[in-house]
């Protein structure tokens, strides 16, 4: 099992395997060190500075009433952030000592970020002050650490200290404080609010307990809900992509469909034309209609390749306006049809239409008849 330290702000990291804390002055640095302890189990401790505490006192059935949404909200009134941004943990011990620590979700999510730059396999995450011997009922834990001040008042409470003569103030008086490795300073701090009998000097040495990972207040988030989340956004995408996947291929068969009914729409309508244009031949299908419309053009006097191939440009602009011939003459240089529309400004429409699209085309007389109008087209 490995123990990692994690620094506050840019300082140094410290790792132990067991034993004395061994310093490295960087995450690269440290990356180097732990090269052959790759894979390894790391239980890992973090500032406790990022962490809120509360301690209160309710009794079991009091406990229970409340449940985990209810505890959560113990801490509202004493964080800044929203309590929905925040892990919550909870601890109960008899006969009615409830404490709830507070972490926000985004420096968890940071935190693992960091770790998992490192060779290492983080199995706990946890508050800093536990790296200290859990005091007595009777007892304060005070110690200085490589430059860092920790205070752990209960098995479960604790805390980093920036202000010493501030914390020493508001820890019970009554309890024995056990103190190590403080500074000059520090110790004039302690000596000030304490009498020599309430103090007593300890050697702080690292208690390394595997079952440090099993611990309450591991804020690491559960392998399990890792997975169920991963389950669930793994779930949601094959939903997704068999969603886009039905839509498709919904798409691509009505767009077949679609296509297909256009199509035999549009081989009805060139034999129609065909016929209203040459009369009638039963010999005429949609398989020979090119051939028929090349030897009806060949028999013509003036007819020549050039006169098919502007009728079969012509043609689907006029099924697209949904516009009739009544008649067709090519007579060597361009077409002169008489067309039937709804009105005179379909045909002026098709017109302008055919110039844009490189044709020169040439709207003359308009007749009424019936419902519909009769252009004379006269297309190049």
């Amino acid at each position: 099992m490995l123990y990692l330290w994690m620094p506050e702000a840019n300082g140094d990291w410290y790792w132990s395997r067991g034993e004395h804390w061994m310093q490295a002055s960087s995450l690269e640095h440290l990356t180097q060190e732990l090269q052959l302890d790759k894979g390894i189990e790391t239980i890992v401790f973090f500032p406790s500075r990022e962490v809120q505490l509360l301690q209160q006192s309710l009794s079991k059935s009091q406990y229970k009433q409340l449940g985990p949404t209810g505890i959560r909200y113990l801490l509202e009134e004493y964080i800044i952030s929203s309590i929905d941004q925040m892990k919550v943990f909870s601890h109960f011990q008899s006969p009615d000592q409830v404490t709830v620590l507070g972490i926000s979700q985004h420096a968890v999510t940071t935190m693992q970020h960091s770790l998992s730059l490192l060779p290492i396999k983080v199995v706990a995450l946890l508050p800093d002050y536990l790296i200290l011997p859990a005091p007595t009922t009777d007892q304060v834990v005070l110690a200085n650490i490589h430059g860092r001040l920790l205070v752990r008042e209960t098995e479960y409470q604790g805390n980093s200290i920036d202000d010493l003569a501030l914390t020493l103030e508001l820890l019970d008086h009554d309890k024995t404080i056990l103190y190590s490795a403080l500074s000059d300073e520090q110790f004039e701090s302690l000596a000030a609010t304490t009498t020599a009998e309430s103090r007593q000097s300890f050697e702080y040495v690292f208690d390394a307990n595997k079952r440090l990972k099993q611990h309450v207040f591991n804020v690491l988030p559960k392998q399990k809900d890792q997975d169920t989340k991963w389950s669930a956004y793994w779930k949601a995408s094959a939903a997704l992509f068999l969603l886009l996947l039905l839509a498709q291929f919904s798409y691509d068969a009505l767009r077949w469909v679609k296509l297909k009914k256009l199509s035999d729409e549009t081989s009805v309508m060139a034999l129609d034309q065909y016929r209203s244009w040459f009369g009638e031949s039963r010999s005429v299908n949609e398989d020979n209609l090119k051939e028929q419309f090349g030897k009806k053009l060949t028999q013509s006097q003036n007819a020549n390749t050039q006169a098919l191939q502007l009728i079969s440009r012509v043609g689907p602009i006029l099924m697209q306006q949904k516009i009739t011939a009544n008649r067709v003459v090519y007579d060597g240089t361009a077409l002169n049809m008489d067309l039937v529309g709804h009105s005179s400004d379909t045909l002026q429409a098709l017109v302008q239409q055919l110039n844009q699209q490189g044709f020169k085309a040439k709207l003359g007389n308009i007749q009424t008849q019936g419902e519909s109008v009769v252009g004379v087209v006269n297309i190049q």
